[in-house]
């Protein structure tokens, strides 16, 4: 160490007797672990102009820029320099090359750096491999593809990976999925997370999932998928630089134990064909079904009574919105009156599954049989490439002239025929799903549990009114030997707490009132660590990591915007005021969608007397 400051020393000496030195660059490494971050330093004359920095946008990202201006005597002579220090982060892994800097008419030389890829297979000989592990990443990030030539529409199913080193953990950042002009992207189920051993050092994984939707074809080319966060840093180590002026480029390195990190994977690139077939709408899909609702559900109605078909449309593998809205043709003997239509997006491990449903209202207008219409939805298999039609048969009712012919007469014979399609469009409608809907809608009923609780009803409706008295007298006694215990615990348990004789914990209420605060004093540190508090007594058994996590969790979208807000102002170079009223309001939002959820979530008494 003495020697290093000693030659150090020596070339300053050397460098001021040399008088000014123009325009120069340096860098505190070369060899740079992906996603991680090394120092740029400018030095130039006190009188030099403004270096022009744009130019290492486009392959490195700017976290921290700062500047000093220096002075000194040497011999006599007054000498002043500038020092601007960048914090860069490589965009790109494999050989690159720091350009040129310009700064007036002088400018920089290039240098030549090594981004060492994470994942990588390391060499066999041993010296190299020792050096190769060294530089080892932690923290990269991957992506698998499933098809790189879909169709327009089609969705694309895109699986990224996070690996993150087990003893640099990550303290919060985010995931942003690709992006590209005429692509839509949606994430698809929560995070899944695992270990994994690469390179003989384990890692954290946390697995993504994604739909792409391309919607112009050709090729595309979309943006790296990108994570911006921070990693724990127990080390701490200041990296060893060449800087001649002392100042260290691992200065602010390890700063609190925590590390900038910004990883990108390789660019995404489809190749996207066009739509096939004559149909004027175009629905790729992996399979689609459409099943009807008759009410009411007889083969025989009166003269001036409607009848109403609900038809639900089910599309494996495209969105809602790609579904034509179900429609059938004009024909004699009726007259039809579509009502709106209602949509959802259902999602499985296969994907997403569009949902369409339509009420049509049928008055027929003369007696004897008449057939309703069919329906046939075109759509295009990706799978095997060819055309289908999912088709919904006709149907035959018989008219009779009066309702007086019927099993039971109808009230609506005199209503107006606009009183009867709004009543029966307004009706609610027992849904009896096809196969293939019954498949994505829920769990069926099991006919074991209907069985199991017809049988304990039957079991003790037959007891006598004694013994049903006894056994009501029996549980109020245990209800209310409970209640007692569960109060004298709150009591008693509370007054050991003050006497110091259980340790004390902040309670939801405590948590809850300094994210508050935090968030009105635009604290934005204190905000994020109050947010991972209350989801650590949210989830105990497993708490999200980072705040994007806890809010992808709460699945309120002004939270997810709000927390992506916080992460920029933390972790994205960016030193504006960060106000936090919005993060608030939109927890307090999250909050009160979650209780909804929950009352809504739970399970209903047993019928007393079940069919």
């Amino acid at each position: 160490m003495m020697k290093s400051k000693i030659v150090s020393a020596f070339f300053i000496m050397l460098f001021f007797c040399r008088g000014a030195f123009g325009f120069e660059a340096s860098v505190s490494r070369t060899v740079i672990p992906e996603g991680e971050s090394f120092q740029l330093y400018l030095r130039q004359d006190g009188n030099g102009a403004q270096p022009d920095v744009s130019v290492l946008n486009e392959d490195f990202l700017i976290t921290m820029e700062r500047k000093s201006f220096k002075s000194t005597y040497v011999n006599g002579k007054a000498q002043s320099f500038n020092e601007n220090v960048l914090t860069l982060i490589p965009k790109k892994t494999g050989k690159i090359v720091l350009p040129s800097i310009h700064a007036g008419k002088e400018k920089t030389s290039p240098i030549a750096l090594t981004v060492v890829a994470g994942g990588q297979a390391l060499p066999d000989d041993p010296v190299a491999r020792q050096k190769a592990q060294a530089v080892q990443p932690n923290v990269f990030i991957r992506y698998t593809l499933e098809n790189k030539t879909p169709y327009v529409g089609q969705q694309i199913p895109l699986t990224v990976r996070l690996f993150s080193f087990v003893k640099t953990p990550l303290l919060d950042g985010s995931v942003a999925p690709p992006k590209a002009d005429g692509v839509t992207s949606e994430q698809w189920g929560d995070a899944k997370r695992r270990r994994e051993v690469v390179n003989d050092r384990a890692y954290d994984v946390w697995e993504y999932r994604f739909l792409l939707f391309a919607q112009k074809s050709g090729k595309i080319q979309l943006s790296p998928v990108q994570f911006r966060g921070t990693v724990s840093d127990p080390d701490g180590r200041r990296e060893e630089t060449d800087d001649f002026f002392g100042m260290g480029g691992g200065l602010f390195s390890g700063f609190f134990n925590q590390k900038n990190i910004a990883v990108q994977s390789e660019p995404i690139v489809l190749d996207v064909r066009p739509a096939q077939g004559e149909a004027n709408y175009w629905l790729p899909a992996t399979e689609v079904a459409v099943s009807e609702d008759l009410t009411p559900s007889k083969q025989s109605i009166a003269l001036g009574e409607a009848i109403t078909r609900t038809v639900t449309v089910m599309a494996s593998g495209v969105r809602d919105s790609q579904i034509p809205d179900p429609v059938f043709a004009d024909g004699s003997g009726y007259k039809q009156y579509p009502g709106k239509t209602d949509s959802k997006n259902l999602f499985d491990d296969n994907g997403v599954i569009g949902v369409k449903t339509r009420q049509i209202v049928f008055m027929p207008t003369v007696a004897g049989k008449v057939v309703l219409p069919s329906m046939e939805i075109p759509w295009f298999d990706v799978k095997t490439g060819k055309m289908k039609k999912a088709l919904l048969p006709s149907r035959s009712v018989t008219v009779t002239q009066d309702a007086a012919e019927n099993v039971a007469p109808s009230p609506q014979k005199n209503k107006p025929v606009q009183d009867i399609v709004a009543e029966q469009a307004a009706a609610p409608v027992e849904k009896k799903e096809s196969v293939f809907a019954e498949a994505f809608s829920g769990p069926v009923e099991n006919p074991e549990e209907r069985k199991a609780a017809r049988s304990f009803w039957e079991k003790y409706i037959h007891y006598s009114p004694l013994r049903l008295f006894l056994a009501g007298i029996f549980v109020g006694v245990t209800v209310v030997g409970s209640l007692w215990l569960l109060f004298y615990r709150m009591v008693f348990g509370k007054a050991k707490k003050e006497a110091g004789l259980m340790p004390p914990k902040e309670n939801d209420a405590g948590i809850v009132k300094r994210l508050r605060e935090a968030c009105h004093a635009g604290k934005a540190e204190e905000a994020k660590q109050a947010l991972l508090e209350w989801a650590g007594l949210r989830w105990p058994e497993k708490p999200p990591l980072t705040v994007s996590e806890l809010a992808a969790r709460l699945n309120n979208p002004a939270l997810t915007e709000e927390t992506g807000r916080l992460n920029r102002t933390l972790y994205g170079g960016k030193n504006g005021e960060w106000r936090g009223e919005n993060l608030w309001q939109a927890f307090k939002a999250a909050q009160t969608d979650e209780r909804k959820r929950a009352e809504k979530e739970k399970i209903p008494v047993p019928p007393l007397y079940p069919d």
